[in-house]
């Protein structure tokens, strides 16, 4: 089962547990009393390594995991790998040493939720998100030594910091060697935050062997190299192949198939594809870059695209056609 931390204790005598929360806290349906449970089995007098690169997630999730390992605190030292935003700055509030890289961030900011029902329900969770932000302003206070209007101003302008200006802040204590990669956020923790610094605003490229693995699995394996080298992100892989399966569609609706691939891998657009393939149509082409056009392309059309022009002469197909089959993959057109 996939969880969003994990907790090793060491086989070797004296050397310390190890505990990392690299993802959503409360994800997947992994919980606190999860957490809770696998940090009890670890020895009771061992010291504890903490390792943080989390967006955030539930913050009662956190703050259960928080008052744990405060128990601890003496025996913990932790270190913000690239980011402890949101719900998992405050977990990282429960060592006695807290470390963090030049070029990783820490966000704190007020608690915020999603309310349906009529004027008291409403009424009722603004309450209890001042009750949480009571809480957080807390546990900030005890830390940094400030007090709870300085912190209250910090949490209500969602303040990001560097590790030099944790540590100038109170909220860390030493800045150690800057991380090889800088943090970035993903696609669906960018939504949540209103002043993202501009050096986490850039999307991350998408891994390569996961590139490989989404176009061979569409049946575009020679398309990952392209894509890889460009170090496009997720949603720019997602979409090109979206466009390849048109550009397939309407290689076949045009009975032009052996067109598809050299399109694709030089990177023409849905448009430019369509123009192309109408322009070799009128021409009497009997190919593009030298490709046998009545030959199958190397790509597989998809599955869900319209057979239009299989076993017809190219004569028989006009651009009615091949707009027909292009709307078969993508309605909106």
């Amino acid at each position: 089962m996939k969880k969003w931390y994990s907790i090793q204790s060491s086989a070797q005598s004296g050397a310390p547990a190890k505990i990392s929360i690299h993802d959503e806290i409360g994800a997947w349906g992994i919980t606190a009393r999860d957490f809770i449970r696998d940090f009890d089995s670890l020895p009771q007098d061992s010291n504890i390594e903490l390792s943080v690169h989390s967006p955030g997630g539930s913050v009662f999730e956190a703050l259960a995991i928080y008052h744990v390992l405060s128990r601890a605190k003496d025996r913990i030292t932790a270190r913000v790998e690239g980011l402890a935003a949101s719900a998992a700055s405050l977990i990282v509030m429960a060592a006695s040493r807290i470390e963090m890289p030049e070029n990783a961030y820490l966000m704190i900011h007020n608690p915020w939720a999603v309310a349906i029902g009529d004027s008291e329900a409403m009424h009722a969770m603004a309450d209890m998100l001042d009750k949480v932000k009571g809480s957080l302003t807390a546990i900030y206070v005890r830390r940094t030594g400030k007090s709870d209007e300085e912190i209250g101003a910090l949490l209500d302008s969602e303040t990001w910091m560097t590790g030099a200006e944790a540590v100038a802040s109170g909220f860390a204590d030493a800045v150690i060697d800057a991380a090889p990669v800088s943090a970035k956020v993903s696609d669906a923790a960018r939504a949540h935050f209103l002043k993202l610094p501009q050096a986490l605003s850039s999307p991350a490229s998408m891994p390569a062997d996961e590139v490989a693995a989404a176009c061979a699995d569409a049946g575009f394996g020679k398309l990952a190299a392209s894509l890889i080298r460009a170090k496009a992100t997720s949603t720019a892989v997602i979409a090109r192949i979206g466009e390849a399966q048109e550009i397939v569609a309407l290689a076949k609706a045009a009975g032009r198939p052996g067109d598809a691939e050299p399109m694709i891998l030089n990177g023409l657009s849905v448009e430019a594809a369509r123009e192309k393939l109408l322009a070799a149509r009128a021409s009497g082409n009997p190919g593009i870059n030298g490709q046998n056009s009545v030959s199958d392309s190397a790509f597989e059309a998809p599955a869900h695209a319209a057979p239009a022009g299989d076993d017809k002469p190219a004569a028989n197909v006009h651009f009615k056609t091949i707009y027909t089959a292009r709307q078969a993959v993508n309605p909106s057109v």
